[in-house]
């Protein structure tokens, strides 16, 4: 099951890599201007549209592709059962933007963080809501019906499934496959760790690879903001 995953990881990464090169080569002509120099951050040659969407969110009507209007968003894809990535994400992202508070950063400059739980299964918008504002109370915590969060993160290219235990193994099961009642609730997500950045226009503008280290983040951020190509 690791095995499958990491091979399904490293192949989602290389078609990754493989796309935003094939767009360099296939845009150089048309842009004279490079990408700013980043540490971590992969910029796309062209910001790329997301679909239209709505996903649920405690305590109001919704959140849709207007909330990402006139404002950076990072979104990271996880579940609220996660033992590991998803803590160590979120403790990243959270001292990002504690680094942004500390040095002034107006509060309608500020990014937005939106974790999006793949797992709608267990996870309830409220309880995602408190599981986030553990990190940082300005975390938003999403989810909605299973195909929605597929088609959405699909669209920005992350990568997760479900590992269903039988007998103490660990078993992938496919989502055109029946899931025997016992174990519908015993599973794990495996997911990557990657990190998406969205343009105040509501289109996916970079990419963020392992390893995350906050201060880095905040000073790719900053050359991202002040090079206005989007």
């Amino acid at each position: 099951m690791k095995q499958r995953f990491n091979d399904l990881l490293r192949g989602g990464v290389v078609r990754s890599l493989i796309l935003v090169t094939g767009f360099i080569l296939l845009l150089g002509c048309e842009h004279s201007s490079e990408p700013p120099p980043t540490e971590g951050a992969i910029i796309l040659p062209e910001s790329r549209k997301v679909p239209q969407f709505e996903l649920l969110h405690h305590g109001s009507s919704g959140f849709t592709n207007t909330d990402l209007k006139g404002k950076w968003s990072f979104f990271f894809y996880g579940y609220t059962h996660c033992p590991d990535v998803c803590p160590t994400e979120l403790f990243n992202l959270a001292e990002m933007l504690r680094q942004l508070e500390t040095a002034g950063v107006a509060e309608a400059e500020l990014p937005q963080v939106v974790f999006v739980s793949v797992d709608p299964q267990r996870d309830l918008p409220e309880g995602i809501q408190r599981y986030v504002e553990f990190y940082h109370p300005r975390f938003k915590g999403v989810t909605a019906e299973q195909g929605r969060v597929d088609q959405l993160a699909r669209s920005m290219g992350a990568i997760y499934e479900k590992v269903y235990y039988m007998g103490g193994k660990a078993l992938v099961i496919g989502q055109d496959e029946t899931i025997p009642d016992a174990l519908k609730d015993t599973y794990l997500v495996n997911h990557s760790a990657t990190i998406f950045l969205l343009n105040p226009e509501g289109e996916l503008h970079a990419i963020f690879t392992t390893p995350h280290m906050p201060d880095a983040m905040v000073r790719d951020l900053k050359v991202i903001q002040q090079s206005g190509q989007f």
